[in-house]
């Protein structure tokens, strides 16, 4: 029995990575799985290596995803063949493209940066549903998160909001919500799940439901909680536990449209900008990244030294910025330019070479 289990996981994992874009900026990667409509999100440890945390489980993506509910009907993006669906790299990153007869979906990806990081430690998804039909619909959202960094913290909460409260058992929040909730091994851990609920960008979710996956996955559009009941649903799912974010139905007439839109990433006490759209990434941000991309590229013939020369220049002389501001380095920005200049180190070794 367990061979055959193993089997099927494999053919899984095989199934999933055959067939995936994948994006990396910053601290972070993000796999857009062409045959289910999902996604895989890991954020990089340290930036000198080259070991990832998988902030939502990587197991199965299937276990998250979009819920609609269009005119009383439930419709899973990516499960049902009411939908053709597209997968694309934009100029921004990437997204996911759903068309019915009546519904044309669009889940857009861009990378952003959490207010005390130099370099892209999140990432922005913006859902745009727009009714292609000849009637007003009645449309709304749900997107289940299945989590499972709390699920290792052996016997202490899961999830944690930013007013630090405490969620260990079936929780909802609604009205006013706390700026975020974040999901890790323990409080104040440095690399964890965190999802914003409150600021000028997000969506306000109508509610979020905190409970065990299976219950959430298998209850259409909304669950029954019950404050004292725990992760697990017996027999089979065990500590099991995950979130739901609600968007209720309104009304969307004849080619009009409903935004919605997130932002997770990693961990941080400050959460992500209020203002993410207008500041873009920051020049430390766009260092890393073209020191990232030109050094994964110097085996080629065609590599110019001239372009190294370049962004050698582009980082001293962002140093000296940062030298006359007269303000201090965080230890995030410290350990990017470290990693930045020992790249370049390992760069100039390889030229010499």
């Amino acid at each position: 029995m367990k061979k055959i289990l193993v089997i099927i996981i494999i053919l899984i994992s095989i199934t999933f990575s055959a067939a995936a874009l994948e994006l990396q900026e910053g601290r972070m990667k993000l796999v857009l799985h062409e045959s289910s409509g999902r996604i895989s999100v890991f954020y990089q440890n340290k930036l000198v290596s080259e070991e990832y945390t998988s902030l939502l489980l990587k197991q199965d993506p299937r276990t998250s995803g979009i819920i609609l509910l269009v005119d009383n009907r439930t419709q899973r993006l990516g499960d049902t063949f009411e939908y053709d669906q597209t997968v694309s790299e934009t100029r921004s990153g990437a997204e996911f493209v759903w068309t019915s007869k009546t519904l044309n979906v669009t889940e857009s990806f861009s990378f952003v940066t959490s207010v005390n990081s130099s370099i892209a430690d999140g990432i922005k998804i913006d859902i745009t549903i727009e009714n292609i039909s000849e009637e007003t619909l009645s449309i709304g959202l749900k997107y289940l998160f299945d989590t499972w960094l709390g699920e290792k913290s052996r016997g202490k909460p899961h999830f944690y909001t930013s007013d630090e409260a405490e969620i260990s058992s079936e929780t909802v929040l609604q009205g006013i919500l706390p700026d975020y909730w974040s999901s890790s091994e323990r409080f104040n851990s440095e690399v964890g799940l965190l999802m914003m609920l409150d600021n000028t960008v997000v969506t306000q979710p109508d509610k979020v439901i905190f409970a065990n996956w299976k219950r959430l996955d298998e209850s259409g559009w909304t669950l029954n909680t019950k404050a004292d009941r725990n992760f697990n649903l017996l027999p089979y799912s065990i500590n099991d536990s995950a979130v739901s974010h609600y968007y209720e139905p309104i009304r969307v007439p004849e080619g009009g449209k409903r935004k919605i839109t997130l932002v997770l990433g990693n961990v941080s006490d400050s959460g992500f900008s209020t203002a993410l759209e207008s500041t873009g990434t920051s020049t430390l941000d766009d260092l890393y990244n073209r020191i990232s991309t030109e050094s994964s590229g110097l085996q080629s013939v065609d590599n110019s030294i001239k372009n190294e020369l370049t962004l050698t220049e582009d980082i001293i002389t962002h140093i000296d910025r940062l030298i006359d501001s007269d303000e201090p380095l965080s230890d995030d920005e410290l350990e990017t330019l470290s990693t930045m200049i020992e790249t370049l180190e390992k760069n100039r070794n390889k030229f010499e070479d």
